[in-house]
């Protein structure tokens, strides 16, 4: 070993070793400091997520006695399938990673298990009579909840929200909440997390009288060129005859516009006038307020607030889906529930960002797949404009995997549809419920009348919104299997049977299917609920011109743990296909637009051409070595890239593929035109041209009518020379775990990015915030997500923090061995 590389291990090790005892004592599940019992006040949707104890291993830990002191205290949200496994000698493990996990790439090698949660809260302050209960928004995936060792319940869909009457349990003075979670076996066809990894809040309320849960719903009755009506209907627990209910309305603004008084009942209907409305849409998403107050005389018992947007959607084969009265298109894409880095841990701040995000990307619509959103998601598509397609099922009582929640679907779907539609019905960016995707055995009788039981309960509970559900195959006839292959659920292919109760009809992969079936059925409204990223230009050409079809939503719009390998890879050409299923190290389905840390990919610059963001985007495909061949997969993408460094290749002509609806375009390299070509409007994208490498300036135009129209630029970069810190927001909150984020590019000496920089970085971090995430898009398991030390990929990485209640600036430094450090600083207010 030379004495050059000899001492630059030295210098990383003792980088290392100091970021490591500065940073981990900071991480997310290390012991603190006992804390004294949280002691409850009167208020509705009260957090509960602070310094609960936690255990992850089996045991009987009900009872309150049960000593807890070793535990470690943390905060929710909480994923313990994303925290590093203890090393074990030929493991193989890599941070969470374990290549022996029975879920394989499905589950990204991630490890469930048996956990346990304790919080110990004081009702010592509350007057006699009062009411408590505690919301769970998601657990995964069977709890048992106790409070002072009386059983509450069990709940196994892993993503629905539940609450409990805490009341007849609780003591005066200290009591003990304790939850049992299990994710055992393989339940799951992705990553799903373990534990409580969404948020809790409690509701306290002073006496039995009082607003039920999830009982106030509020829709859009009909809108005129002055005013809206609205519907309320408020459900009240132990109404009493001399209370009255008053709902009341703010303007975004927070202004009173509009109040109702009526005589409190069991149920209480009212309509309520708003003045000069301004409507929820996607490009205008304006919220009021809805505020329900129980009153005795002048004194309010209960009051609950409800954000609602006022909005009128409607869908029919001849006008499509129209918002307000103006047509609009599904711009959608299917996501699932994992915060990438983060695990499932369902951060507020994370999910507003996922929203955020793909909103500047021109999405307006998301399908969460294949189960509801969190609470916190559902509320940042409210915010940002962001349709949202709520989805109940993955299966119905045929399982995918072993131990899925078909072996629970038969006793436990009604409350968990109940859980979904009361949850979210007054979220003006929920434009349909689904009710399954692509679930096994739906064509058989038992299927048929499954599908008919469940689309008449979501009517009953929310009559204002269309039923859908994504259905794959379509044979174009009914599927009647014989008893015996009925009982076991295989049906052939879905069919038109399973169509018969839907509202409107979500088509998985059969853009084949579209027209051929709107001649048969002209009634029938149709939309895209999964498609392939390299169909893009096919789905949008046809759905464009075509009323009845609503729109589109790609698999997927952002990348996301498990179902891992459907994607792009160089394989020899001895072989023809990658290994089904993929192998590890594989733990990322990569098909998004966005990685998992919300980097752009190369699907995601074509579709800003489809959907009109840009006039013209271009792509530099990775040349591909001798011998080998580029395998994409359905769901992949070719391996291309917004670059003209392509060291080695000088002199050979690389394929540049143009996305434009141009009618001429020209590719100049150095000043020169080395190639251009006229188009015809309907030619379909990519245009593939080939130019000759040499080092310099790459420059693609694009003319319409003789009129440059968009103009894209590509500057051979140096070698990689420094890192550089860069955050999303120079100021954020303080408030207790709320997060930062921090973006890291590995740059030559000039400052340009270098794409394909893999570097290990440490970081240091100071302040009043502790890393809970540090990480890169690399969908193979390179280490830790947790760790301050990692990897970048294709030149980037991302640091997330979250902040510990107390203000002042975090401090963020980056090292990396041969490159000129970087540090940055977030102002906490």
């Amino acid at each position: 070993m030379s004495a050059e590389v000899a001492s630059s291990l030295n210098r990383r090790d003792i980088l290392l070793a100091t970021v490591t005892a500065a940073v981990f004592p900071l991480l997310p599940g290390q012991a603190r400091a006992a804390a004294p019992a949280e002691a409850l006040r009167i208020g509705r949707d009260q957090p509960f997520d602070f310094a609960w104890k936690f255990f992850r291993g089996e045991g009987a830990f009900e009872a309150p006695e049960a000593d807890d002191n070793r535990w470690r205290t943390l905060d929710l949200p909480h994923d313990w399938s994303i925290e590093d496994l203890p090393a074990e000698p030929g493991s193989g493990r890599v941070g969470p990673f374990d290549p022996r996990a029975p879920g394989g790439t499905a589950n990204a090698f991630s490890v469930g298990g048996e956990g346990w949660y304790r919080k110990r809260f004081s009702s010592e302050a509350l007057p006699p009579g009062s009411q408590v209960s505690v919301l769970f928004d998601g657990v995964y995936m069977e709890s048992d909840v106790w409070l002072n060792g009386h059983h509450l319940g069990r709940r196994v869909h892993g993503y629905t929200a539940f609450f409990y009457d805490l009341t007849p349990h609780l003591r005066q003075g200290d009591n003990v909440l304790a939850v049992r979670v299990r994710n055992v076996g393989k339940n799951s066809r992705w990553y799903t997390g373990s534990g409580i990894y969404r948020g809790v809040t409690i509701d306290v309320v002073s006496q039995p009288a009082r607003v039920e849960q999830w009982g106030v719903a509020v829709a859009t009755r009909r809108i005129t060129e002055h005013t809206a009506e609205i519907a309320v209907e408020t459900q009240l627990a132990e109404a009493a005859p001399d209370l009255v209910l008053v709902s009341r309305v703010r303007s975004p603004q927070g202004v009173v516009v509009a109040e109702a008084t009526a005589p409190a009942r069991d149920r209480v209907s009212q309509s309520l006038d708003l003045p000069a409305p301004s409507l929820w849409s996607p490009n205008t998403p304006a919220l009021y307020s809805l505020e329900t107050e129980l009153r005795r005389g002048t004194a309010v018992l209960d009051r609950v607030v409800t954000p609602f947007g006022v909005r009128v959607i409607t869908f029919d084969a001849q006008n499509g889906m129209q918002i307000n009265g103006v047509a609009t298109k599904l711009r959608g894409g299917c996501v699932h529930h994992d915060n990438g880095l983060l695990g499932a841990a369902a951060y507020a701040d994370a999910e507003d960002r996922r929203v955020r995000l793909l909103k500047a990307r021109g999405y307006n619509a998301l399908r969460s797949s294949h189960y509801p959103a969190s609470r916190s998601f559902r509320e940042a598509c409210d915010r940002h404009g962001m349709m949202l397609i709520e989805e109940a099922f993955d299966m119905w009582r045929v399982s995918k995997t072993p131990q899925d929640y078909a072996n629970h679907f038969a006793e436990k779907w009604k409350a968990d549809l109940a859980s979904m539609v009361l949850g979210a019905r007054n979220s003006p960016s929920v434009i349909m419920w689904s009710i399954g995707n692509e679930v096994p055995g739906r064509s058989t009788p038992e299927g048929v009348k499954t599908s008919w039981e469940l689309a008449n309960e979501v009517r009953k509970l929310d009559p204002s919104r269309p039923v859908t559900a994504g259905i794959n195959g379509f044979l174009g006839r009914p599927v009647i299997p014989d008893e015996a292959t009925a009982r076991k659920g295989r049906a052939g292919q879905p069919d038109e049977s399973a169509t018969v109760f839907l509202d409107v009809v979500g088509y998985n992969y059969r853009l084949d299917r579209f027209e051929a079936d709107h001649l048969k059925r002209p009634e029938r409204v149709i939309y895209g609920s999964e498609s392939y990223p390299k169909d893009l230009f096919k789905v949008w050409d046809t759905i464009d011109e075509k009323p009845y079809l609503v729109g589109d939503f790609v698999w997927s719009a952002m990348d996301y743990l498990g179902e891992a390998g459907m994607s792009t890879a160089i394989l020899s050409k001895s072989k023809v296909a990658m290994p089904s299923p993929p192998a590890w190290p594989w733990v990322v389905n990569n098909p998004g637009d966005l990685d998992i840390t919300g980097g752009r990919k190369p699907s995601s610059y074509a579709r800003d051409v489809a959907w009109q963001v840009s006039p013209l985007e271009v792509a530099v495909q990775r040349p591909v070595p001798a011998g080998m061949y580029e395998h994409v997969s359905w769901w992949g993408w070719s391996d291309e890239r917004q670059s003209w460094t392509w060291p080695g290749h000088e002199g050979q002509p690389l394929t540049v593929r143009v996305y434009t609806r141009a009618d001429r375009v020209e590719l100049r390299v150095n000043g020169v035109v080395v190639a251009s070509k006229s188009l015809a409007l309907a030619e379909q994208l990519p245009i593939e041209l080939a130019a000759p490498y040499a080092p310099g300036t790459f420059e693609a135009v694009a003319y319409r009518g003789g009129r440059e129209i968009g103009r894209r630029r590509f500057d051979t970069v140096g070698p990689a020379a420094a890192l550089q810190l860069i955050p999303e927001a120079a100021q954020g909150s303080r408030e207790r775990g709320r997060l930062s984020f921090v973006r890291l590019e590995v740059q030559d000496s000039a400052g340009r990015s270098v794409q394909d920089a893999v570097r290990q970085v440490a970081l240091n971090v100071s302040g009043p915030a502790r890393l809970v995430g540090f990480g890169s898009g690399n969908p193979h398991a390179v280490g830790s997500f947790q760790s301050p030390v990692s990897q970048t990929f294709e030149g980037r990485a991302l640091a997330i923090l979250s902040a510990t209640g107390a203000p002042g600036a975090i401090r963020i430094e980056a090292q990396s061995p041969g490159l000129r450090g970087a540090s940055a600083v977030v102002a906490l207010l």
